[in-house]
């Protein structure tokens, strides 16, 4: 008799972004870039509200770590979306619902360690 554990059922729903032609799978963050966007989250994660309304040095800063979110996750399937290639053709509303569906991946992610290790 075979045993078969079949781990494909531990992967979410697919969910695919669009973006330029591309289709990005937002639905699990891949091992590889797993810490890279999880510093890039941490970073955003200590601008406040009023700084990203009124300190455009502040905005800026958070635009690029954002950007920098984007390509790091879309260049790992598609290595020509880098940080220069979102600067040339996105917006920054484009840019801003690309991230936040990449932070959704990422508190999945956690939320599926967490309960793996209740188990």
């Amino acid at each position: 008799m075979e045993n078969i554990v079949d781990l494909d059922i531990l992967r979410p729903e697919k969910m695919i972004v669009k973006l330029a032609g591309k289709d990005i799978d937002v639905s699990f963050i891949p091992l590889g870039i797993t810490f890279e966007v999880d510093d890039a989250v941490n970073e955003l994660g200590k601008f406040t509200k009023a700084e990203l309304r009124t300190d455009k040095a502040k905005i800026k800063e958070a635009l690029g770590i954002t950007i920098r979110l984007c390509a790091a996750f879309a260049s790992y399937h598609h290595p020509e979306m880098d940080e220069k290639w979102f600067m040339d053709n996105c917006d920054s509303s484009q840019i801003n619902m690309f991230a936040q569906s990449i932070k959704g991946a990422l508190k999945r992610s956690y939320l599926g360690i967490e309960a793996y290790g209740k188990n």
